[in-house]
C-alpha cells in the first residue's frame, strides 16, 4: 500500500498558506470518515453569512394590527347602538336628555374613527418601509399587506354603516316635518324642506307657515326639534366628508389587493373541501385494498 502521508502533509500546508494568503476564503473540501480524498481536488467555498429577519419589528406590527382590530370592533358596537336608536325614533317629539345622549354617541363614533384612521396610516406607513427594506415579494411584507388590507376593508365596512345610518335618520326627520305640514293643512315638498335646511332661514318658514295654516305651538315645536336634529345630523356629516374622501381615496388605490386577497381565500376554501374529500377516498380505497387482505391470508401468525 502507498504511503501518501508525505502528500495530505503537503496538501494541508498548501491550503493553510492560501487561506493566510485570504483571509475571505475558506477551504470548502471536509474529509468524511472512511472517504478518501481525490487527488487534485482544491476547491474553495466563499462563506455565505445567514441572516435573520428581525422577528420583533413583525411582532410589533401584529399586536398594533390586534390592537385596531380591538377597536374597529368597539367602534361597530357603537354605531349598532346608534342605528338601534334611529329604529325606535317616533313621531312624538323624544325630550332633550335623549337627544343630548345622542349627541354624545356621534362625538365618541367621530372619535374612535378619526383614531383608527391615523393608526391605520401609520400602519400602511410601515408596510411602505419593510417592502423597500426587504422587498415586496418577502414574507414580512406579505403579512403586513394582508393584515392592513383587512383591517381597513373592516374599518370602511363599519364606517359605511354608520353613513346609512345618518341617512335614515336624515331622511326620517325629514318625512316627520313633511307629516306635520301636511297634518294642518300646508302642503311642503322634499325641496322646500331642503332649500330650508341649506339657507338656514326657519324663522321666516315659520311665519309663513303661521299665516297660511292653523298650527298649534306644540306641533310647531316638534317641528323646530326635528329641524335641529336636521341640523345637527348635517353637521355631523360634514365633519365626516373628509374621512369618507380619504377613505375613497385608499379603497380605489388598494382595491386590487383586497380583492385577490379575498380571491386567494375563497380558492383555499375550495381547495380545503377537494382535500377533504381526497382523504376519504384514499381511506375507503385504504380498507378495500386487495393485497393488504391477500398478504394476511398468507402470513398467518405462526400457533404453537
Amino acid at each position: 500500500m502507498k504511503d501518501r502521508l508525505e502528500e495530505l502533509r503537503r496538501k494541508v500546508q498548501d491550503a493553510h498558506e492560501e487561506h493566510n494568503d485570504n483571509p475571505f476564503t475558506q477551504m470548502g473540501m471536509q474529509k468524511e470518515d472512511g472517504e478518501e480524498e481525490e487527488e487534485g481536488d482544491d476547491t474553495f467555498e466563499v462563506p455565505q453569512a445567514v441572516i435573520f429577519e428581525d422577528e420583533p419589528a413583525l411582532e410589533n406590527f401584529l399586536n398594533e394590527a390586534q390592537h385596531l382590530r380591538e377597536a374597529i370592533n368597539s367602534l361597530e358596537a357603537e354605531v349598532k347602538r346608534f342605528s338601534q336608536q334611529q329604529k325606535s325614533l317616533v313621531a312624538a317629539m323624544r325630550r332633550f336628555s335623549v337627544i343630548k345622549k345622542e349627541s354624545s354617541i356621534t362625538q365618541d363614533i367621530k372619535r374612535q374613527a378619526e383614531s383608527i384612521h391615523k393608526r391605520l396610516d401609520a400602519l400602511s406607513k410601515q408596510v411602505k418601509q419593510t417592502e423597500e427594506d426587504r422587498g415586496p415579494v418577502g414574507a414580512a411584507a406579505r403579512i403586513q399587506h394582508a393584515q392592513h388590507a383587512t383591517l381597513f376593508h373592516r374599518f370602511q365596512q363599519v364606517m359605511r354603516q354608520y353613513n346609512d345610518s345618518l341617512v335614515t335618520k336624515q331622511d326620517k326627520c325629514k318625512d316627520f316635518i313633511v307629516r306635520q305640514l301636511e297634518v294642518s293643512g300646508r302642503e311642503v315638498t322634499d325641496e322646500e324642506v331642503n332649500d330650508m335646511l341649506e339657507q338656514g332661514r326657519w324663522e321666516i318658514f315659520n311665519e309663513n307657515v303661521m299665516h297660511e295654516a292653523k298650527i298649534t305651538r306644540t306641533q310647531l315645536s316638534e317641528i323646530e326639534q326635528r329641524h335641529k336634529e336636521l341640523v345637527h345630523l348635517e353637521s355631523n356629516m360634514r365633519d365626516l366628508r373628509d374621512l369618507f374622501l380619504e377613505l375613497y381615496l385608499q379603497v380605489e388605490a388598494q382595491g386590487v389587493h383586497i380583492e385577490n386577497i379575498q380571491t386567494q381565500v375563497e380558492k383555499t376554501q375550495d381547495f380545503v373541501e377537494i382535500t377533504r374529500e381526497r382523504f376519504k377516498k384514499a381511506a375507503r380505497y385504504k380498507k378495500k385494498n386487495p393485497f393488504k387482505k391477500m398478504f394476511l391470508c398468507c402470513f398467518q401468525p405462526c400457533r404453537k
